[in-house]
């Protein structure tokens, strides 16, 4: 374990070859030290996590896996995931991935397959911390068989592999920048940017919150963040949280 933090560019960047989840990590340095601006980065997690309180699994440096602690930009802390899904498409366009997409509300897709999750958590001394866990050089040896037909990895698409470090700090500086666009109140422009890469708008999709189950089409990003559908009887609802899948 690396008990001394790295400066890359603006951040404070603590890396770890093995670590139970970099946003356990992150919040307990939040309790510990409470600054912002800081990453945690790891090789391989042992309990890696993902949304609605699944399992995320990782193959060691196969995955990025890291988490950003950052202030909560007020009345809107609910779109750090998309910040940081954002933020992901951005830079794999940069690398050469084609047509990089965003599932409501933070799951990054290539070519119909989740590339990336994020999972957001906090506040803790003010903090949030904003995860993912990114698909980057695909492994050798073959995925477990329910994992196979929807996981992507990037390096399938651009036909090599890359360095992990490098592109956690380009991931890095475009969510400083994502964030930075939050905290000035530049809600619309980013809600425009995530609707040209939405892939459920148009989409007859299956929709779960809680014990709640809608069936309908998705119409898009709301202007307040959450998933429009017109369900079957024809009314528009608008979710907060939840998983979708396509119908």
């Amino acid at each position: 374990m690396d008990e001394r933090p790295m400066m890359r560019g603006n951040w404070r960047v603590y890396h770890h070859a093995t670590i139970d989840s970099t946003n356990l990590e992150a919040l307990r340095l939040a309790r510990r030290e409470a600054l912002p601006w800081t990453a945690v980065v790891a090789d391989t997690q042992t309990e890696g996590r993902g949304r609605m309180g699944r399992t995320w699994l990782d193959r060691r440096r196969h995955c990025l896996l890291m988490t950003a602690l950052i202030y909560p930009p007020p009345g809107v802390e609910g779109l750090l995931g998309a910040a940081m899904a954002l933020s992901a498409v951005r830079v794999l366009e940069e690398v050469g991935a084609r047509d990089p997409a965003i599932k409501w509300p933070n799951d990054v897709m290539l070519g119909g397959r989740k590339l990336a999750g994020i999972l957001v958590e906090g506040p803790v001394a003010r903090l949030m911390a904003v995860g993912i866990g990114l698909n980057v050089n695909a492994p050798l040896d073959p995925l477990p068989r329910d994992l196979a037909h929807r996981a992507a990895f990037l390096s399938d698409e651009i036909g090599r592999e890359l360095e992990l470090l490098p592109l956690a700090d380009a991931l890095l500086a475009r969510f400083e920048r994502e964030h930075f666009r939050l905290m000035s109140g530049e809600l619309a422009e980013m809600l425009e940017d995530l609707r040209g890469y939405d892939c459920l708008s148009g989409r007859e999709i299956r929709a779960r919150s809680g014990e709640r189950v809608i069936e309908g089409r998705a119409v898009g990003w709301t202007d307040d963040g959450r998933l429009a559908i017109i369900d079957s009887d024809g009314n528009k609802i608008a979710l907060d949280a939840g998983e979708v899948t396509l119908s």
